[in-house]
């Protein structure tokens, strides 16, 4: 009975050491997971957070960035302005002048050319009432001749030469009145060409141009990179953990028989045939 007991317990020892053993590394496995849960969890928080902080950190920096250009810019855009209206401002000042360089010239253009077309009118006129008056008193002497009741060749030949002399003296004033209106011609075209000096010697200013400075593009965000995936396994097995309990508990079981088989064949007594065997 004593050797039952000692059998069987040395096999609830073995036994109980195993379930001890399964529980113990279960514990131990279970303890080692949600540690490292733990800290992968952390290390993917702070990741997050770091990813976060740099992104404001980013997002400042394109702010200030985008704030400097937009400074920048509006002083472009006043320079650029200010240059604009300088060069309009040349552009009207310059207008005045050729409109009133223009109009002074249409002004001294009719002024002189109705002076020089009045003088040819008037020369014109005073040859044409000389020329009449020279037909009057050459009608009149060739009458006075006619008028003495004379016959012969002098008195046609005092007649002719008063008709030679009228026909000389209506030459002389056709010549002078070509002459004249070639000169006339020649007065008119000289203010034509004055008139388009003075007309074309001032000319309109020709404004600058300027390119318009670009205004700078507001920033976008900064994307955030989520955290890649975790291969996080599965944690221990309390299955695995029973099943390692059970065989440690069978392994008792057969350690206690197989015990409880050789003490009990240590107890027969010793024959010829072999131990245990009765005289």
């Amino acid at each position: 009975m004593v050797a039952i007991t000692a059998a069987m317990a040395l096999g609830a020892a073995q036994a109980g050491l195993g379930v001890a053993q399964s529980i113990a590394g279960y514990k131990a496995q279970k303890q080692e997971y949600l540690n490292q849960t733990a800290f992968q969890d952390a290390q993917n928080e702070f990741a997050s957070w770091q990813a976060g902080f740099n992104s404001k950190i980013q997002d400042a920096n394109k702010q200030y960035q985008y704030w400097t250009e937009t400074v920048q810019y509006n002083q472009n855009f006043a320079y650029t302005n200010a240059l604009r209206n300088v060069e309009l401002t040349k552009a009207i000042r310059q207008a005045e002048v050729v409109a009133e360089t223009r109009a002074a010239a249409g002004a001294s253009y009719i002024q002189d050319s109705d002076a020089i077309n009045d003088a040819y009118q008037q020369a014109s006129m005073q040859e044409a009432v000389a020329t009449q008056q020279y037909r009057w008193r050459s009608l009149q002497a060739r009458a006075s001749v006619q008028a003495m009741e004379g016959e012969g060749k002098s008195i046609d030949r005092i007649i002719n030469d008063y008709a030679r002399q009228q026909g000389d003296y209506e030459t002389l004033q056709a010549v002078n009145a070509a002459s004249r209106t070639r000169q006339f011609t020649r007065q008119q075209a000289a203010q034509v060409a004055q008139y388009l000096s003075r007309y074309n010697s001032q000319k309109f200013y020709e404004e600058q141009p300027f390119i318009e400075p670009l205004a700078p593009f507001a920033p976008l965000p900064t994307l955030i990179t989520p955290a890649g995936p975790s291969m996080r396994g599965g944690g221990p097995s309390m299955g695995a953990a029973l099943l390692n309990a059970g065989s440690a508990i069978l392994g008792g079981i057969d350690t206690g028989i197989k015990t409880q088989s050789r003490l009990n064949a240590m107890k027969k007594p010793n024959t010829p045939t072999g131990p245990g065997t009765p005289p």
